[in-house]
């Protein structure tokens, strides 16, 4: 979105835009209030919302909490809790170019690096199908993008 209006504010610098320039406004705005209807529920069910990821995560038969013999409960709460926000954020603003170019990219040099990939496939899996229990189908429809975009870019 911020993307987005700088390009306008530039193009269309001593001139009034076309509607085809505004039509990413106008659609941003018809959904503004799914997605703060969305972002609030996110915010204020967080704590629920990461409890149940973690426990459908401890179901699963791979060990995600654990990298070799140490735990890593409480890094990989605090790294999801981090990219679930950020996205969330990013649906709300309509940013998802921000949110791969930034945290993303950023975050996925460290996934890497730990080789935490295969536990970031689960993982960002995972929350697609949990977020869904907290939000109606047209909020669900806002916000995994980003979430899919979290998973395409932390698990390769």
């Amino acid at each position: 979105m911020f993307k987005q209006l700088t390009r306008l504010s530039i193009d269309a610098d001593g001139r009034y835009a076309s509607d085809a320039e505004l039509q990413f406004l106008q659609d941003y705005l018809d959904s503004a209030d799914q997605r703060l209807s969305a972002y609030e529920k996110i915010r204020d069910q967080e704590e629920q919302i990461i409890h149940r990821w973690e426990a459908v995560k401890h179901g699963l038969k791979q060990d995600t909490f654990h990298m070799g013999e140490r735990d890593v409960t409480e890094i990989c709460r605090r790294d999801m809790t981090n990219v679930f926000r950020c996205s969330v954020t990013a649906v709300l603003f309509n940013d998802l170019d921000r949110l791969r170019e930034g945290l993303l990219i950023w975050y996925q040099t460290i996934v890497r690096a730990y080789n935490y990939t295969d536990y970031a496939k689960i993982s960002y899996k995972v929350i697609q199908d949990v977020i869904q229990e907290f939000l109606t189908p047209e909020e669900a429809n806002l916000v995994l993008p980003a979430l899919k975009l979290d998973h395409t870019i932390l698990s390769n």
